[in-house]
């Protein structure tokens, strides 16, 4: 295929922060030109996202800075506002629909609308729900390939604003959208499933799962535990609430034989509310590489969800839940759809599901499970499922 050839990515998200478009556009960049459009955040995602940056040199970036763009964003925030404002007496316009579903919708309209000359994309693909809008006129106006990335099932996100309205907002966004793709990926069967309940696509549309998985490459042969304790680890973006640690520090007061890693942007009011464990360990935010270095040491991943946050937990499959099973850890799930049913489609055993509490488990568990054979088994097992494999798929939906 001749690199000349052009993909132009979109997201709302910084580069860090969506982890699944980075992984995309480094398998494509080999046979297409890659643009990708993002934002610039100011955080904890800006090193990594200048990292990703660094490695990718002949990806070309547009990266929308808020902080210097700011009457633009100050606009956008306008736009937005105005939107839920009319949302009730517009409420099948998908311009509305989207402007008022996220601030920075309107943002990437107006910098899709003067784009660079140079980039004329065959095919446009679409990371979360606040991209569609412009990935969808963009489509229509320049006649491109249009392919929507389904990471999350939206509408059953929680809602932060415009509660009245936002889901029938995010409903109305994809099932337009849906209608308008060449292509559709999603990163759980339980998300396809449930999209395939709600809206129409197009008869020639290619539907996939494709699993957000990282690359075998990504993690070296397991280490025999030479440790007395049992080592657990949890990792996310942020330490805090209701992300099923709760039941993480009261396990650490039971079981004085388990150490447990908790890694990520600590919430200090948060934790400062706890009688923590010293079995408890914390670590910041490490890069993917520090991160999947630090899992070959460890026994078990603990894939904790609050089934009660919102409907898009129940179905989704995390990082995490991967990072684990393909580092070869034995995995302790929360029982929700996605995690249960990934875990049921496997012919090994990479873990199990949290059925009564978690504490309960670690007193019951068969701790064979956690030899370093059956540490190996797991991680070799878990290159069937590796990016290596599934990023065919992604190929085969350009075709």
């Amino acid at each position: 295929m001749s690199k000349r050839h052009q993909v132009l990515f979109i997201t709302t998200s910084s580069l860090a922060a969506n982890p699944r478009l980075v992984k995309e556009f480094e398998v494509l960049k080999t046979d297409y030109t890659c643009h990708v459009l993002c934002f610039k955040h100011h955080d904890w995602s800006l090193e990594l996202s200048e990292a990703i940056k660094n490695r990718n040199p002949e990806v070309h970036f547009i990266e929308i800075d808020r902080k210097k763009e700011v009457f633009q964003t100050l606009f956008c925030k306008v736009l937005h506002k105005s939107a839920i404002v009319f949302n009730p007496f517009f409420p099948k316009s998908f311009k509305i629909c989207a402007f008022a579903s996220n601030d920075k919708a309107a943002q990437l309209w107006l910098h899709m609308k003067s784009l660079p000359k140079q980039i004329k994309a065959s095919h446009i693909i679409a990371h979360n729900l606040g991209a569609f809008f412009a990935a969808v006129t963009y489509s229509e106006k320049k006649d491109v390939a249009l392919q929507l990335d389904i990471e999350d099932y939206y509408p059953g996100e929680a809602l932060y604003f415009n509660k009245t309205y936002e889901v029938q907002n995010r409903m109305h966004i994809m099932g337009y959208s849906f209608l308008k793709a060449d292509a559709i990926t999603y990163a759980s069967k339980g998300i396809q499933l449930e999209c395939e309940k709600h809206f129409k696509s197009q008869g020639h549309a290619k539907q996939v799962t494709l699993i957000n998985a990282f690359n075998a490459t990504d993690f070296r042969e397991p280490k025999a535990n030479v440790s007395e304790k049992i080592k657990c680890v949890w990792f996310s973006q942020n330490i805090g609430p209701n992300r099923g640690l709760e039941q993480v520090f009261e396990s650490a007061k039971d079981h004085a034989a388990l150490e447990f890693h908790i890694i990520g942007n600590p919430n200090t009011v948060y934790l400062d509310t706890i009688d923590l464990s010293t079995t408890i360990k914390f670590h910041g935010i490490m890069t993917q590489t520090e991160l999947h270095e630090f899992l070959s040491q460890m026994d078990i991943g603990l894939a904790l969800e609050s089934k009660t946050a919102d409907f898009n937990r129940d179905i989704c499959l995390t990082n995490k839940f991967l990072a684990y099973a393909q580092a070869g850890l034995f995995i302790l799930a929360t029982d929700t759809f996605g995690q249960r049913d990934f875990l049921n489609q496997l012919n090994y055993n990479a873990g199990q599901r949290i059925d009564v509490n978690l504490s309960t488990v670690f007193s019951n568990l068969d701790h064979s499970v956690l030899n370093h054979q059956s540490k190996l088994m797991r991680w070799e097992n878990a290159k069937s499922f590796s990016w290596e494999i599934e990023q065919l798929k992604l190929i085969k939906a350009m075709q």
